[in-house]
């Protein structure tokens, strides 16, 4: 059974404008971030604070070279 010619065009042109939808969509997406991107690198973070645990410090290199010699 074939479908009628009308109902093929119609599924068509459906086709072609979703497709053409889509394409606008994500041209105009793709354009929009640039500018919230470029806000946003230029807002400072919060400074992290120092990491706790071991730190090398100079009376600890002291003491190493105490333990050598």
């Amino acid at each position: 059974m074939k479908k009628s010619l009308g109902m093929t065009d119609a599924s068509r042109r459906n086709f072609i404008q979703g497709t053409a939808a889509v394409g606008v969509s994500s041209l105009l997406v793709s354009a929009a971030p640039v500018s919230a991107v470029t806000e946003a690198s230029q807002v400072e973070t919060p400074k992290k604070p120092e990491a706790k645990g071991y730190r090398l410090t100079q009376h600890i290199l002291d003491y190493y070279k105490t333990l050598v010699s």
